[in-house]
């Protein structure tokens, strides 16, 4: 694309609205994105990626564009600006559950990886940059959408989000008319929802998720995020402490084997990776 077709589009998108929901992975964003994206007057992506700029398909023809990601390499306010930059107005909302039970769940997901990179940074990173978007969002007025109401009144908490922004309500967005080939960019999202039916909102509410939390966590993690979140968890009406835990020693260590740098390393030039791993880093092949 050269820079007049650039500047084109920049002012096409100027005068474009893009609603950004974020959140911390595993908070059910996904669900949320979902719901937003049944709507007949808005389509967009249905979760960004987690390590790349937002931005948004470029053929969008709905009124609304819809951009969801998570904070893992961007905070809340990063995503707003980058969105800004491209000459999009901006209207966030940012999607929040108690922070224990996103961790627990990232403990057992391929994506929850403790690294040491910028593209999968430590775990207490990601949280510390979530806690800042929270504080951003609530000095600045920005609608904070609790994932546990929508599992105890999805109807009446989704209304309520969409008066948030600005946008009127649609039924929609609880009946799920919308197939998947209708979504302009739907390449990711949670494993287990996408391969479900989708028959509506209420037919894919696990009643699991709104069950007491439990689950494995390393005791030190458990008294950070405890501490950390002291303020988050009385705003939000969460319990400030959990009890019946399983919890395993230590805390959980970010590693380089995490990250997923290491895979692509060893797909490029594994020979040199492991050479240098066993410190022999002035090795070098023999010519054939």
């Amino acid at each position: 694309m050269n820079r007049q077709d650039r500047q084109i589009e920049l002012d096409h998108s100027s005068a474009r609205t893009v609603f950004l929901a974020t959140g911390l992975q595993s908070s059910g964003s996904t669900l949320v994105s979902w719901c937003f994206l049944q709507r007949p007057d808005m389509n967009g992506t249905l979760d960004g990626d987690t390590d790349l700029i937002p931005l948004p398909p470029a053929d969008i023809q709905t009124p609304f564009i819809w951009y969801k990601t998570t904070i893992s390499c961007f905070t809340l306010a990063e995503q707003i600006a980058l969105l800004e930059d491209e000459g999009y107005q901006v209207k966030p909302a940012l999607i929040v559950r108690d922070v224990r039970a996103v961790w627990m769940s990232l403990m057992k997901k391929n994506y929850g990886r403790n690294g040491v990179t910028a593209e999968d940074p430590p775990l207490r990173l990601r949280f510390r940059r979530f806690f800042r978007s929270w504080q951003d969002a609530v000095a600045q007025n920005i609608p904070v959408f609790r994932f546990e109401d929508l599992l105890v009144q999805p109807e009446t908490s989704l209304k309520a989000l969409c008066g948030s922004l600005g946008l009127p309500w649609r039924q929609e967005m609880l009946e799920w008319p919308k197939p998947v080939e209708q979504i302009a960019d739907s390449r990711h999202g949670n494993a287990r929802f996408m391969g479900s039916d989708k028959q509506g909102l209420q037919a894919a509410l696990d009643p699991d998720v709104a069950s007491p939390i439990g689950g494995q966590i390393h005791g030190e993690d458990l008294a950070w995020l405890e501490a950390t979140f002291r303020d988050y968890n009385l705003s939000l009406d969460y319990p400030l402490h959990l009890q019946n835990l399983d919890l395993l020693p230590g805390r959980s260590l970010p590693s380089w084997e995490a990250s997923r740098r290491l895979h692509w390393r060893l797909r490029q030039k594994p020979l040199r990776y492991i050479f240098c791993k066993l410190g022999l880093s002035s090795y070098q092949p023999r010519p054939q």
